[in-house]
């Protein structure tokens, strides 16, 4: 490993975070179908990008060796304990520590590394101080420094603690642990006051990124204690974050939660602006994540958990926490809980692995689209196999699927193209029952009839597609690898837009693949059959559509772009040829 060179940091459950995080073809060009089409690249702008923006730019993978095949780490199991009796409810749960409070030292540290990582434990409150992964880097754009990320508010503060302070602890995210015989991937930390003892056990694992906590208390005083468990897990925007993609998460009773960092306990947020959301049932898990990394938390026992998203510094930062019911604990009587901990990249296998759910970290859409993301998905990474150029395969993939598509698309570009030869008919019908719109519908439809056209058939086709670019559009936008795979010349990244220069003086970067897209759909709109339409009204479509676009695509991953641009000059082709041959 001395070789790697700026590693990835991602951020500790102690305040170190990790940073991250359409539309249809052309049919029937009349009035409808151009406010459809409009209106339908700005409801899929709001429902899947929310506002678009450069994914996470601060990492690059690192070719490296990997067994394709990882045996799941063997979790912590609580050993038989009496069974305890529940205490009412508290509605509300406190932090470990107050979110402005920031502890001006920190204890002794511990440093420990596996094959994916390197990390460090922090004796002052028991918990992960540092977390670094071997196998990603900075972006190539940042150099070789490495990433550190801290949360802003509270450096030092614990991540992973447990809010005993009414059992006459204090806070344990300030108090110093002994440590116990540590051993090269276990470490055991224990804090004693008053009769009432803490243990913390960590257990790291060579080949996962998963990592395990059991946190027990033991009840050797002379009076009864209702002890809460509860693990905290803090996550803030940086500078220079794309802090856009960086969101707490949880998947609660089955269904996904995530409130994005961007407005965390702003008006709008938790309902005008809480800055506090109790999520209601079974935690499967909860943490932070960004398009490409998750650090979660999973409760080894999903139905007594429960889970809140708390705004500490609002439409800055925030803190995901698990935390169970309270429990009564009578003298010499001990109480455990087990908490499994990931801190690390949305690869499915691993996150297979390590269960809980933790796989729907993965953004596949819909449900009903998520089985075209997961195809599409697996069938670039196919063709990564032969192709080992991520652009390339790209490319592929789109010729692909619009040889799959060609019968739809031809029929639909067959209905345009005979609407268009139709129109001056048509025209001729408007002409001659000016007045008369029922009798103009009436022989309208005749000609249709005779001519054997169907006035929406170029319409079902697009609609037919729409799900698979959707698909498409998901399946690069989730895909790990990729992360800083190169293309070619500036290239340098698929999941970022390109970026040939910053223009002087303003600072907006010169990205080309937006604007060669951009002109492939100006030639697109120029030579696709526009019936129903005005020449002032044409000539806006042919121009407003493209710039919109444009705009639109310029702040999207070059893959994207790159998809939708070779896409078009496919179109485009399928076109002239259509023009030429219909009958």
């Amino acid at each position: 490993m001395a070789g790697l060179q700026a590693p990835l940091t991602l951020p500790s459950p102690r305040g170190k975070w990790l940073r991250p995080d359409p539309v249809g073809e052309s049919v029937d060009r009349n009035l409808f179908l151009a406010f459809g089409l409009s209106l339908l690249v700005l409801l899929l702008w709001t429902m899947l990008f929310d506002p678009p923006s450069p994914p996470p730019e601060q990492y690059e993978p690192v070719q490296a060796e990997r067994s394709p095949e990882m045996a799941p780490a063997p979790a912590l199991q609580a050993p038989g304990l009496p069974e305890l009796a529940p205490a009412p409810l508290v509605e509300k749960m406190p932090l470990a520590a107050e979110p402005n409070a920031v502890p001006t030292t920190s204890g002794q540290r511990l440093a420990f590394e596996t094959e994916l990582y390197r990390g460090e434990l922090d004796t002052r409150g028991a918990g992960i101080a540092f977390w670094e992964l071997k196998d990603y880097r900075t972006s190539k754009r940042e150099g070789k420094t490495p990433v550190i990320l801290t949360t802003g508010i509270a450096p030092f503060q614990l991540g992973l603690a447990t809010p005993f302070g009414e059992l006459g602890l204090g806070d344990l995210s300030s108090v110093e642990f002994s440590v116990e015989n540590p051993l090269p991937l276990e470490y055991i930390f224990r804090y004693s006051q008053d009769g009432v003892s803490v243990e913390k056990t960590f257990v790291f694992h060579e080949d996962t990124y998963a990592f395990d906590l059991a946190i027990r208390v033991e009840n050797n005083s002379e009076r009864e204690i209702v002890p809460r468990f509860a693990v905290s897990w803090p996550a803030s925007q940086q500078p220079g974050n794309d802090f856009r993609e960086q969101a707490l998460a949880a998947v609660i009773d089955g269904s996904v939660e995530s409130e994005l960092l961007q407005g965390i306990g702003e008006p709008g947020f938790f309902g005008g602006g809480e800055r506090e959301r109790v999520l209601e049932g079974s935690v499967d898990w909860i943490g932070s994540q960004s398009s490409y990394f998750v650090s979660a938390l999973l409760p080894d026992q999903p139905a007594q958990a429960k889970g809140r998203f708390v705004a500490t510094t609002p439409g800055v930062a925030g803190v995901a926490q698990v935390f169970f019911d309270p429990v009564r604990l009578p003298p010499g009587q001990p109480a455990e809980r087990v908490v499994r901990g990931y801190i690390g990249p949305k690869e499915r296998v691993r996150l297979e692995q390590v269960g809980g759910e933790l796989v729907r970290s993965i953004d596949l859409g819909w449900a009903w689209i998520s089985p075209l993301t997961t195809f599409f998905g697996w069938l670039l990474a196919a063709l990564h196999v032969f192709i080992p150029n991520y652009g390339l395969a790209i490319i592929v993939l789109t010729v692909l699927v619009r040889v799959v598509t060609t019968p739809l698309t031809t029929k639909q570009m067959r209905s345009m193209e005979r609407m268009r030869k139709l129109q001056p008919k048509l025209t001729e019908l408007k002409e001659k029952y000016p007045d008369d719109r029922q009798k103009q519908s009436e022989e309208m439809m005749r000609l249709y009839k005779n001519e054997g056209v169907n006035p929406l058939g170029g319409c079902l086709p697009m609609l037919l597609q729409l799900p698979v670019f959707i698909g498409l559009f998901y399946a690069l936008r989730s895909s790990i690898q990729l992360r800083q795979a190169p293309f070619f010349g500036w290239i340098d990244d698929l999941a970022a837009p390109d970026s040939l220069f910053e223009i002087p003086g303003i600072g907006i970067p010169l990205r080309v693949l937006p604007l060669i897209m951009g002109a492939t759909m100006v030639f697109q709109q120029r030579i696709t059959p526009m019936q129903g339409m005005d020449p002032a009204q044409q000539k806006m479509m042919q121009t407003m559509m493209p710039i919109m676009m444009t705009v639109v695509f310029y702040q999207f991953p070059s893959g994207l772009v790159l998809y939708w641009m070779v896409s078009n000059v496919l179109a485009i082709a399928h076109q002239l040829w259509i023009g030429k041959h219909i009958k």
